[in-house]
């Protein structure tokens, strides 16, 4: 028998937990690469967060700048209500120059009274009253158009400006004549409280505008002639005197004379509108007047450009409009369109409609662009683009080439009006009329108001809702937004 030698029995025994042998170096390199790769999907995850949430801070941001523009109004969603209603007896000083959540007004009495009023913007609670001339007999079966008025010093002085005087024009079938009073005084309010802070006597006003820290006065001259004087606002002291003539202010025989007369504050001076029709330029130190402007077919005052401007017809038949101040006198084609808010982002943009929607650089009168649209209300301009209410509906342009960007189309039956923005929509008035069905003639108006939801990047529509109780359609004044109708409203 064979002897075996340098044999031991030997157990075998599986272990789980023993780690597996690496393989050779060559098959470690592609399982380090998988694990990298389970993190792409976590990283872009992370990076498309990150981008949403810089997106929205910048939209953020942008709404918060758009709100500090005067016009661009609180927000408002679909459950938009009448705060209050306003006095219709109540001449109210335009808001964009008031503060601290205040609205002031002058109201005329059926009797004859006037006092400077105050009341809180968002709930039209009185906040003070300042009596300013005592009840009189009412002109109410004269025809009558009141003189005199309120409005806010240019600055941040806070006080409140008023020509107060009983004098009123009288309208007769071929003229309206000036029918003058005795009582006829400028008085400078706070309108944190109400209070005096100064008062002259200005014998013979019909017509008056702040400057900063002054005021001027317009008086008749026994020859026609307008005297304008500018005194100072706290003393009345007088700063300088001038004279507008009036030659050439008549109408053609046979038509209606107007003596009328209105003083607009431009950036560079002021306008004095004599017969309704006739602007006279003067700059700000009174100096002789430099220009003699046709307004036949109306005038307005631009305060976002700090300009008056003339309407007129030109040899053909076709609207004009005149820009004064701020710059050269600029002569466009077509109407002066009126915006409701403007954040600056285009620079010295004019916009002027006719058949078309034109847009001028104010400083030079070049045209920069025109679409074909018309216009059918108010325009918003931000973030570089001007945003129009057509006749076929709302349509954003990129303000720098004219290139139309997106439109929102009208609704079948609506006609279009203003449209303002609350920083987050842009905010369409349209009306239908009260039976279903398009409109089809001009008794179809007025109809139902509806306020109309729509996106600033891509014109999509998210709400739509009839406006409260009878109103018609919105404006904007200050950061308030206003219904119209048979009777105003603060919206909120």
């Amino acid at each position: 028998m064979r002897r075996r030698t340098g044999m031991e029995a030997v157990e075998l025994v599986e272990r789980d937990d023993v780690a597996p042998r690496p393989e050779d170096p060559g098959d470690v390199a592609p399982r380090r690469r998988s694990r990298r790769w389970l993190l792409v999907p976590l990283l872009v995850a992370v990076a498309l967060v990150g981008a949403q949430v810089v997106v929205e801070a910048r939209e953020r941001a942008a709404v918060e700048a758009l709100a500090q523009v005067e016009g661009v109004v609180r927000p408002v969603d679909e459950d938009v209500q009448i705060l209050w209603t306003l006095d219709a007896g109540t001449q109210w000083v335009p808001w964009s120059g008031q503060t601290g959540g205040v609205l002031v007004g002058l109201q005329r009495a059926s009797d004859g009274s006037q006092a400077l009023i105050a009341v809180d913007e968002l709930t039209g609670e009185r906040r003070w009253t300042t009596p300013l001339a005592d009840a009189h007999a009412d002109h109410a079966e004269d025809g009558f158009s009141p003189v005199g008025g309120c409005a806010v010093e240019p600055g941040d002085s806070g006080r409140i400006v008023c020509l107060v005087t009983d004098a009123y024009l009288a309208f007769r079938q071929t003229e309206n004549v000036l029918v003058p009073s005795d009582v006829s005084r400028i008085v400078v309010a706070d309108s944190a409280d109400g209070s005096v802070v100064a008062e002259h006597e200005a014998p013979g006003a019909v017509a008056f505008t702040v400057l900063p820290g002054a005021v001027a006065v317009g008086v008749p001259r026994a020859d026609g002639a307008l005297v304008v004087t500018a005194t100072d606002l706290l003393t009345g002291r007088q700063h300088w005197q001038s004279v507008v003539p009036t030659a050439g202010a008549e109408p053609d025989e046979g038509g209606f004379v107007d003596r009328s007369t209105t003083m607009l504050r431009t950036d560079d001076g002021l306008a004095v509108v004599t017969a309704g029709r006739r602007i006279t330029v003067l700059d700000g130190d009174g100096g002789p007047a430099r220009t003699v402007i046709d307004a036949s077919n109306g005038f307005a005052v631009d305060e976002r450009l700090g300009v008056v401007v003339a309407f007129s017809l030109d040899d053909e038949g076709q609207e004009t409009t005149t820009i004064v101040g701020g710059g050269p006198d600029l002569v466009l084609p077509g109407r002066l369109a009126r915006v409701s808010a403007d954040d600056g982002s285009l620079s010295d943009l004019v916009l002027a409609a006719g058949s078309r929607i034109r847009a001028y650089d104010r400083s030079t009168g070049r045209e920069l662009w025109d679409v074909g649209h018309g216009l059918s209300g108010t325009a918003v301009v931000a973030r570089g683009r001007a945003y129009l209410s057509t006749p076929d509906g709302v349509v954003a342009i990129d303000g720098r080439t004219g290139a139309e960007l997106w439109r929102a189309p009208v609704l079948t039956g609506r006609t279009m009006g203003d449209l303002v923005t609350d920083g987050h929509h842009l905010l369409s008035a349209q009306q239908r009329p009260d039976e279903p069905g398009a409109v089809t003639a001009l008794n179809d108006w007025p109809g139902v108001g509806e306020l109309v939801a729509y996106r600033f990047d891509d014109g999509g529509e998210d709400w739509r809702v009839d406006l409260p109780g009878t109103l018609l359609g919105v404006a904007s004044e200050g950061h308030t937004l206003l219904g119209w109708g048979p009777a105003g409203a603060v919206l909120g």
